[in-house]
């Protein structure tokens, strides 16, 4: 009879690894869950500087672009001096005839006139007969007057007899009514110039608005095409190409392409770069022309030109920038310029005894050879200060191509 089963001894060593199996039959698996993405690449070494393109001709001018609306009122105006006196009106009509006035007082008794004008002579009448003249009678007592006889007929008109003392002056007699008036005249020479007037009230100011702006007039005939200009200075540089294809990959999977899945080494395409950043290192630059941050901090793409203070977008994107100043003396205004459009302002009332700082930044959606750059406006608003340990800096890199 077999006998009981003995303790389990102890474990041998390990053998041989087998022949590899067969391969399986079967469907692949499901796909896995998409890895973290990895860490950025270092950046890649700055590519060649391209060829400059050729000068472009010299474009026809534009036609000339609509009259733009009127401006806002100004203000009143001071007020003018008085005009020279305008010439004398035509004469009026004759009014209508006024109401009958009161009866005056009588007047002082007036001058004796002068005599009339004697009149005509009458005819002469038939002579009588001449009878002998008699002795002169004595004179006798006057007699009781008699009973007057008849008028006999005119004798011979006598000489004119002294004139007689003036007679007293009737009474005024009652005014008449006032007769209707008569026709106008004929208008006589016109009369000699009279004296200057006394100067005239000052007339009410005139209006300083603008008047409304006219009809546009029709184009006119387009003038002879002038002659080419001489060849512009070199180009900037060229714009790089288009940037390369971003690959993602994880550790565990195989890369894949931004827009489609490729089968590739583990590798990271380089990504478009623009950046720089410039110091300020002279007090009180020049206004009215972009002020030129000549201590460069970084400008590895070198689309920062330190010798203008100009930034020359190579490519097209979305781009930050920002400045930095420091203010002394003086108020300051500062812009951040786009094409010559300022953009961005900033303004320090300055502080006297202090050193005031002012900054400002914004976001810009570039296109190729877009111009960006800072600029003082105004020569009276210039205390933009500069030392060894006082800092200017002007800023910008590339967000995002397009």
């Amino acid at each position: 009879m077999p006998g009981p089963m003995g303790h389990k001894g102890p474990q041998g060593p390990s053998g041989q690894p087998g022949a590899p199996g067969m391969p399986g039959v079967g469907k692949p698996g499901e796909p896995g869950m998409p890895g973290n993405r990895g860490s950025p690449g270092t950046p890649g070494t700055t590519g060649q500087k391209g060829e400059p393109g050729h000068t472009g001709f010299t474009g026809q001018p534009g036609a000339t672009g609509p009259t733009g609306p009127a401006g806002p009122q100004g203000a009143r105006g001071f007020q003018g001096q008085p005009g020279p006196q305008g010439p004398n009106g035509d004469t009026g009509m004759v009014g209508a005839p006024g109401p009958k006035g009161t009866k005056g007082e009588q007047g002082a008794q007036g001058f004796p006139g002068k005599s009339g004008i004697p009149g005509a002579v009458g005819p002469a009448g038939q002579p009588g007969h001449t009878g002998p003249q008699g002795d002169k009678g004595a004179q006798g007592h006057t007699g009781a007057p008699g009973i007057p006889g008849a008028i006999g007929a005119p004798g011979p008109k006598g000489h004119p007899g002294l004139t007689g003392p003036m007679g007293k002056s009737g009474e005024n007699g009652i005014p008449g009514a006032r007769g209707q008036a008569g026709p106008p005249g004929p208008a006589g020479p016109p009369g000699l110039k009279g004296h200057p007037g006394l100067p005239g009230l000052p007339g009410p100011a005139g209006m300083t608005a603008k008047g409304i702006a006219g009809p546009q007039g029709p184009p006119g005939n387009p003038g002879p095409r002038g002659q080419d200009g001489a060849p512009g200075a070199t180009g900037s540089p060229g714009p790089p190409g288009p940037p390369g294809e971003v690959v993602y990959h994880h550790e565990k999977s195989m890369p894949i392409k931004s827009h489609e899945e490729v089968m590739m080494p583990h590798e990271m395409m380089k990504a478009p770069m623009s950046a720089f950043s410039g110091v300020l290192t002279t007090a009180y630059p020049q206004a009215g022309t972009p002020i030129q941050f000549n201590q460069i901090i970084y400008n590895g793409e070198n689309h920062y030109d330190s010798d203008s203070g100009v930034f020359t977008c190579q490519i097209p994107g979305l781009y930050y920038f920002s400045y930095h100043m420091h203010v002394n003396g003086a108020n300051a205004l500062v812009a951040l310029y786009k094409n010559d459009e300022p953009v961005v302002f900033s303004y320090d009332e300055y502080n006297k005894g202090f050193l005031d700082q002012m900054s400002g930044s914004t976001i810009l959606l570039l296109q190729a050879q877009d111009r960006v750059y800072v600029q003082v406006p105004d020569e009276d608003s210039n205390g933009i200060f500069s030392a060894d340990n006082v800092h200017c800096i002007f800023s910008g890199f590339l967000i995002a191509s397009t």
